[in-house]
């Protein structure tokens, strides 16, 4: 049964009451705890086609708190900065990075800005590699946002998405309502790979990380436990209710969005809702007017490491 026919019905010309913090924390559960349970694996999946390594410079744009600048900078030896428009989550990075080594107790590279996702500050062709985790859609201008990574990266270098994309049980209005819960707007997965080929990325390849590290286990299972656990609890669903009855008015409205509300998480366990893909593209050096069609040969699915 589609998203559409088991949600509550939603008022579009109403304005809906803001989310409690508790059904914030349970949505980004919910859908991102899919992409974090694959961690190592997949830090280690963008290591490998980014060809990361000691002597280079790498950018990871919307770092939040740093784990992933911190894995990519022990593991690789690589000279890594990480940029993120959120201040206190910049200044969470700097503190774990303290006296953080890599192997053998040699110091890491690690460096922190913040800075807005679609404005870099940093000259152009200057990194090695350029990482765009989920953060990077909740820039103003997304597909800016991927056209700073090109910019910033050298010429053949490679630049890497790791973002949420729709699926097909969703409804609009449920797509709505998941935006403001996840503060991001998840994209088509081929508005992703336009958005690389129309910045300059040739050799656009795609890995699908929906349900874990392709060809490995899956995660799935992992997903739907945390939505079984993400159920409301009697505390959640008065918070829903004290807010939808302050802006609203009335028990009709306010069991209406305590019903939206679990719908919603009920919805999400789904795969097929959301998914989350692993994108590659290379710098094309001859600027975009050279690139043909657009397209280098081999464009397509991008084989994991051990496929």
């Amino acid at each position: 049964m589609s998203a559409s026919r088991r949600v509550a019905p939603h008022d579009a010309t109403r304005p809906g009451a803001p989310p409690a913090p508790a059904i914030l924390r349970l949505v980004q559960l919910v859908v991102l705890g899919r992409w974090r349970a694959t961690g190592e694996q997949l830090y280690r999946e963008v290591a490998r086609i980014t060809e990361a390594q000691a002597g280079q410079e790498v950018l990871v744009a919307g770092c939040g708190d740093g784990a992933t600048v911190e894995w990519l900078a022990r593991r690789t030896g690589a000279s890594v900065t990480g940029v993120d428009p959120d201040g206190e989550a910049i200044e969470r990075a700097e503190v774990r990075a303290r006296g953080v080594v890599g192997p053998r107790g040699v110091p890491v590279h690690v460096a922190y800005q913040q800075a807005a996702l679609d404005d870099l500050p940093h000259e152009n062709s200057v990194f090695d590699a350029a990482i765009g985790e989920p953060a990077i859609a909740a820039a103003r201008d997304p597909a800016r946002a991927v056209a700073e990574l090109l910019r910033v990266t050298k010429p053949m270098g490679s630049v890497v998405l790791l973002q949420l994309t729709w699926g097909s049980e969703l409804s609009a209005d449920d797509r709505e309502l998941l935006v403001e819960r996840l503060g991001l707007r998840p994209h088509l997965l081929v508005e992703w790979k336009r958005m690389l080929r129309d910045a300059g990325a040739v050799d656009v390849q795609v890995q699908d990380w929906t349900s874990g590290e392709p060809g490995g286990p899956s995660t799935v299972g992992a997903a739907r436990d945390a939505a079984d656990a993400a159920h409301l609890t009697w505390q959640q669903k008065v918070q829903i209710v004290t807010r939808s009855w302050r802006k609203w008015g009335g028990w009709r409205a306010a069991r209406a969005a305590v019903e939206r509300e679990m719908a919603l998480l009920r919805d999400l366990s789904d795969e097929r809702a959301i998914g989350f893909q692993l994108i590659k593209g290379v710098k094309w050096p001859h600027g975009r007017e050279n690139r043909g069609d657009g397209q280098a040969p081999g464009g397509g699915r991008l084989a994991s490491a051990g496929r």
